[in-house]
Formats: C-alpha cells, sequence, structure tokens
C-alpha cells in the first residue's frame, strides 16, 4: 500500500504531500488537482511495466503536464509503502519539448538504512527494466522487484454505463480487464465465469441480493466490438466483431433484458462487483466519481462493494474522487483529503482530520454536513487560524 505520495510541478500540484489510507477520498471543487493526483498515481504505478510515455494517460504531448509548462523543470513523484525496506521510492523525470517523450533524470529508493541512487535507464525506471529483462543483472534486484510488487496492476476508471453496456469480442490481450470508461464488462464477466465457475456463482449471489427482481446474469453471443486494449490515449476506438452481450433474467417473467436497457446503477453495481470478484484484483483501484448516475442507497452499496475489496482483498488500496456529500458520510475524517486551489494556481491539500472546524463538529454532524455548511475554504483553514464558532 501507498502511504504517502509526494508530487512535484505535475500540472499545478507544484508541491503536495498526501497520507493515504487504504480506501480514500478526494474531495474539492472542479479544477482542484483532484485528477491531477489520480493521474500521477496511475502513472507511478504504470512506469514499473509500461515505458514512462505510455505510463502517463491521455492526449499530452511536450511540457503539457509540468507545472506552467516549463520545459527542463523536472517532475518528482515520491512515494512511502507499507514496507520500509524499499520506501521511500522516488523518481525524477524530464519532460521533452516535442511529442511524447519522458526520461528519467534520477531515480532512488531505499537499500538497508540509506537512500541509493540508480542509474538512469532514458524512457525506463529500473524498476521496469529488470522486469523486463529478467535475465540481467542488476544493482539492488532483490529491491527493484520488491517496488514492482507494490506499484504492478493499476485500474483507473470512469465508469460509462453505455460502454459498460455494450457487447464485446473475445480477445487475448483484454484478459481480466475494462478499459477505463468500462468497455469490456462483457468479456471480463465471462473470463470470470470460464476461470471459476464457483466465483461466478459467488458475484452472481452477491448482485441478485442487491437487486431481487434479477434472477440470474446471462452472457449470450451476438454480434459485438473490439476496441485497442490499455490505450494510454484513453480514447476507446470500436470496431465490430463476433462476441457476447450481457442480459439480465428477471425473476417474475423470465424475461431477458439486454444490457442496453438496464438502469445505470445497475451496470454500475456490477462492474465494482466484477472488480472485486477478478482472480487478481487490482493493487491499486483509482475511481473518479463513483457517484455519477447513482441513487444515493445504490451508492451505498458500491461503497460497501469497495470496503470489502479492501478488506477481503489486504493488498488492494482504492483512491476516488466525489463531489457528493452522501459519500463523505461513509468515510472517516482520516480517509478524506481536501483539494484547493490558491490564488498562485497551485493545489494545496489538507486531510480532513486535521482541520479543527471538522474536528470541532464531528462529534454533532456528518463529514458531509459539514463540508456542505462550512464549504472549502473554511475546512482548509490552517491549524494556526482561529476558530469560528458555528452559529
Amino acid at each position: 500500500m501507498i502511504k504517502r505520495l509526494r508530487v512535484k510541478n505535475f500540472k499545478a500540484l507544484r508541491d503536495i504531500e498526501i497520507e493515504l489510507t487504504p480506501i480514500h477520498v478526494l474531495i474539492g471543487p472542479n479544477d482542484s488537482g483532484k485528477t491531477s493526483i489520480l493521474d500521477v498515481l496511475a502513472a507511478l504505478c504504470r512506469s514499473v511495466d509500461h515505458d514512462l510515455a505510455q505510463a502517463f494517460l491521455g492526449s499530452w504531448k511536450g511540457t503539457e503536464l509540468v507545472w506552467e509548462g516549463q520545459p527542463q523543470v523536472p517532475v518528482t513523484i515520491e512515494a512511502d509503502f507499507d514496507d520500509n525496506v524499499v520506501s521511500p521510492y522516488s523518481i525524477d523525470l524530464l519532460f521533452g519539448t516535442q511529442h511524447r517523450k519522458v526520461v528519467i533524470q534520477k531515480e532512488s529508493l531505499r537499500v538497508g538504512t540509506s537512500i541509493q541512487k540508480l542509474p538512469p535507464r532514458g524512457p525506463y525506471t529500473c524498476v521496469n527494466h529488470l522486469q523486463a529483462n529478467p535475465g540481467t543483472s542488476a544493482q539492488h534486484s532483490d529491491e527493484l522487484r520488491r517496488v514492482h510488487q507494490m506499484l504492478v496492476g493499476v485500474h483507473y476508471y470512469r465508469l460509462n454505463p453505455s460502454f459498460l453496456a455494450l457487447p464485446v469480442a473475445p480477445d487475448a490481450k483484454r484478459r481480466f480487464r475494462m478499459e477505463s470508461n468500462g468497455f469490456g464488462l462483457a468479456l471480463c464477466l465471462d473470463e470470470i465465469l470460464s476461470f471459476d465457475r464457483n466465483r461466478f456463482a459467488q458475484l452472481e449471489k452477491r448482485f441478485t441480493e442487491i437487486f431481487s427482481h434479477i434472477e440470474s446474469i446471462a452472457l449470450l453471443q451476438e454480434p459485438a466490438y473490439r476496441a485497442p486494449v490499455d490505450n494510454p490515449d484513453r480514447v476507446t476506438m470500436l470496431n465490430k466483431a463476433d462476441g457476447k452481450g450481457l442480459y439480465f433474467k428477471m425473476k417474475e417473467s423470465g424475461q431477458l433484458v439486454p444490457a442496453s436497457q438496464a438502469s445505470d446503477g445497475t451496470l454500475l453495481v456490477l462492474a465494482y462487483l466484477s472488480i472485486l470478484y477478478l482472480p487478481q484484483p487490482p493493487r491499486l483501484l483509482l475511481i473518479e466519481e463513483p457517484e455519477n448516475g447513482i441513487h444515493p442507497k445504490r451508492l451505498r452499496d458500491i461503497l460497501e462493494i469497495l470496503r470489502n475489496l479492501v478488506h477481503e482483498q489486504s493488498h488492494t488500496q482504492v483512491v476516488l474522487t466525489t463531489h457528493s456529500p452522501y459519500v463523505l458520510d461513509l468515510f472517516k475524517p482520516e480517509e478524506v483529503t481536501l483539494c484547493t486551489k490558491l490564488d498562485t494556481g497551485e493545489i494545496k491539500t489538507t486531510r480532513m482530520s486535521d482541520s479543527p472546524e471538522v474536528v470541532r463538529q464531528l462529534d454533532v454532524f456528518t463529514l458531509g454536513e459539514i463540508w456542505t455548511s462550512e464549504g472549502d475554504e473554511k475546512i482548509a483553514e490552517s491549524k494556526e487560524q482561529p476558530e469560528r464558532a458555528r452559529e
């Protein structure tokens, strides 16, 4: 698990530090750096099995990801793990002025009681280079493998029910994996069923307990779609092919309802359950705004699934963003970080448990109520500033 993340010079993250918990929530107004934090977490994790240009997701080029677009300014990403042997692990990166080009300026990790600098590997981290070339000898290879174990296996989702509903063609590269928008759900379910019928039965049972009007999940052969796997641009280009579609059998009528006619909440809950029941759940699960398209009751179901994922898969960590006070009501203050933008354009982070206003009111009000009532600026005030009595 990543216990602490420090970032310098990435987008508006001029210099931020966040203490993370097994399940953690980022809140704040639009354009306050929440998505940037998810992006940098994804890049750190992807750097252990992708070249650096592919590690950073989205459509970008040149120094667009660097603070104020400044060339020759290094982007620093440093993480502390719940493993003191290799913690902290840090990389400094330089972005080229054209195209998608990133190289390592400096990479370091703890070895024993000292911090060791690693030899630059151009567009690859030393962790990635060792994994891609397992037969080669490398200095501190045991520690590098340990970092790989800590970071490999990130899933990053902003789920879209329209993509979740699409029938999917078989693809050897898309094994137990959905795209960031949810494309691939039908194939993911089909692979869970083929891999372990008992696992699929447990998933189905849990799903039908939440949606009691549904008897079972069906996966039927029909015209479907194929799309590139793990496209760093995060653009899903669909091509027609034969595959399987997702259906729900209704308990009373026995009717098979296609996923395209199911509610958004039905598809979203099923998607999160699918992640929970993957044979190899993600090391780090990043989620943008899980409340979108969800009734508050179903939102509670989804957050319960995510907590179960962290509890049942002890190596899995979840970090999500939200604009919903209903989400905050289900979390402890130490599990929530508020992001705000200063007049300088820099992002400031405040752990809710460090806010005097939150601490003062928590015995009476929920986190969501405090956030709604007091607002971002009041909660973000430092401990040194005087507390204002609630009227």
